[in-house]
């Protein structure tokens, strides 16, 4: 298995000289599962107004949930809505869309 290709992204924020903010993203290359997402977790979010898009299960030991708070899947940067360590082994991470995806 593990065969989807997915970059995990630490945010980064640097400043121009004129200390205008600009976001930079540094990538780690992991190989995951896609998985479907779940029906209760789909509802819950869309009652906090999210809109989860995407699901992947990933090796727990790769994914840091301090640092890595996007995914980049198929060149569509996303929003790390939830992770669940499913055990020692395996995180499941949920991702959603960004409104404005021009802010890579």
């Amino acid at each position: 298995m593990w065969d989807k290709v997915l970059y995990l992204l630490e945010e980064t924020e640097t400043f121009d000289a004129l200390k205008r903010p600009h976001k930079k993203y540094n990538e780690k290359k992991v190989y995951a599962n896609k998985i479907s997402v779940k029906r209760s977790e789909f509802y819950q979010a869309q009652a906090a107004g999210f809109k989860p898009e995407k699901c992947f299960e990933i090796r727990t030991i790769e994914f840091d949930e301090d640092k890595h708070t996007h995914a980049r899947y198929n060149d569509v940067i996303y929003k790390i809505l939830r992770s669940y360590e499913v055990d020692s082994e395996k995180t499941e991470i949920t991702l959603t869309g960004l409104a404005n995806n021009h802010e890579q």
